[in-house]
């Protein structure tokens, strides 16, 4: 599983353009494709990568498969077992049975924007590249986190129990508008730089902190501030937001990241936000500051444990709207991660770098 290819380094991907914490490709999207393929010269000293074997474990639609097709006749789309130790490229989960077979593997694409499930010891120490789809879903999630709180600010989860009961009741306490409040969201990536557009259109101050710096050419101004999670980046940003939207990646250093310190250091009443990872939040701690009063309430897309159990507490607290991990779909999410992995596969027998590639000890 040796690659021997330098120019998908991270330093050569960063080369790339990011705007508003979305990477976007230095070759325009679809135009190493079809009948310009041919016209796209390698870089000296780069051989095609063809015959190219691709494993499907996640599909593709008619008119997505019929481009990838076009890249090239020298493609080949696997579903079967057996030939696994075949394929150059995964399109999919894997596990480490079927990576430890897949012997001639160079390149994964997930469908998903978190990795963490991929962090096994034997695919981690290998040269074997990974890609996500980062972007493919901020658009839908960061519509969603807005809906969750909206749901806590206008009472819209209370009216609706209200609704199945055919009971009109008026709720005057707790009705809330976003003007002039404080979003702060933890991990300013593809998903966070989204939620912080639909904030500002809320006329909300927004703040955020992130693993890596971010200049202004990259945020425009969809933040009035962001600072550095490493140090005190964390206890600058919990007690000056009115709402606290986690969307950082699960890793080593996030799993666990808010506990009863920091929840402590909320302001009493903010919202809190989770439309990353469960993980990255101690369940009892978050329960404890919802039942005591000191949040004023939570919107969770995701939770830990995951799926949450009928009997968990956390489903009968008033102040708190649960969805089933489904904020990153809807009409359009699927087709650009399609997308995505049609060009990179263009990109990827023609030596180019790959869009949305992660690094492996970091996690994202």
């Amino acid at each position: 599983m040796k690659n021997t290819n330098q120019s998908t380094s991270r330093r050569n991907f960063l080369k790339g353009v990011i705007i508003n914490g979305a990477v976007l490709s230095t070759i325009p999207m679809g135009a190493l494709a079809s009948d310009s393929l041919s016209t796209v010269p390698l870089k000296k000293g780069k051989a095609s990568r063809l015959p190219l074997r691709i494993m499907m474990r996640a599909g593709l639609t008619d008119p997505f498969r019929e481009k990838l097709m076009k890249i090239s006749p020298q493609i080949h789309l696997e579903e079967n077992d057996q030939a696994i130790g075949e394929v150059n490229t995964w399109f999919g989960g894997i596990n480490t049975e079927q990576f430890k077979k897949a012997s001639n593997l160079q390149w994964i694409q997930s469908p998903f924007a978190g990795v963490e499930h991929y962090f096994f010891p034997e695919f981690v120490q290998s040269d074997v590249l990974l890609t996500n789809a980062k972007g493919c879903y901020g658009p839908a999630i960061s519509e969603h986190t807005i809906g969750l709180l909206f749901s806590l600010t206008r009472n819209l989860g209370s009216q609706t129990r209200n609704m199945s009961q055919g009971k009109w009741e008026r709720e005057d306490n707790n009705m809330v508008e976003m003007k002039g409040m404080t979003m702060g969201i933890v991990g300013l990536g593809g998903i966070g730089s989204q939620i912080a557009h639909r904030a500002r259109a809320m006329d909300m101050r927004v703040i955020a902190i992130d693993i890596t710096p971010k200049y202004k050419e990259q945020i425009g101004d969809i933040c009035d501030e962001v600072r550095l999670v490493q140090g005190d980046g964390l206890s600058w940003l919990l007690p000056h937001s009115d709402v606290i939207v986690s969307a950082a990646p699960h890793t080593k250093v996030s799993e666990g990241m808010f506990g009863i310190e920091q929840f402590g250091m909320m302001k009493k009443g903010a919202y809190f936000i989770n439309v990353s990872r469960g993980k990255l939040v101690k369940t009892p701690a978050l329960v404890d500051a919802l039942k005591s009063g000191h949040l004023g309430g939570a919107g969770l897309d995701v939770t830990d444990p995951e799926p949450l159990p009928s009997d968990h507490e956390l489903w009968t607290l008033p102040n708190v709207i649960i969805t089933s991990h489904i904020s990153g779909i809807s009409q359009h999410s699927w087709d650009r991660l399609q997308e995505v992995f049609v060009e990179n596969v263009s990109r990827y027998v023609n030596g180019f770098p790959l869009l949305n590639q992660v690094d492996k000890e970091m996690g994202f």
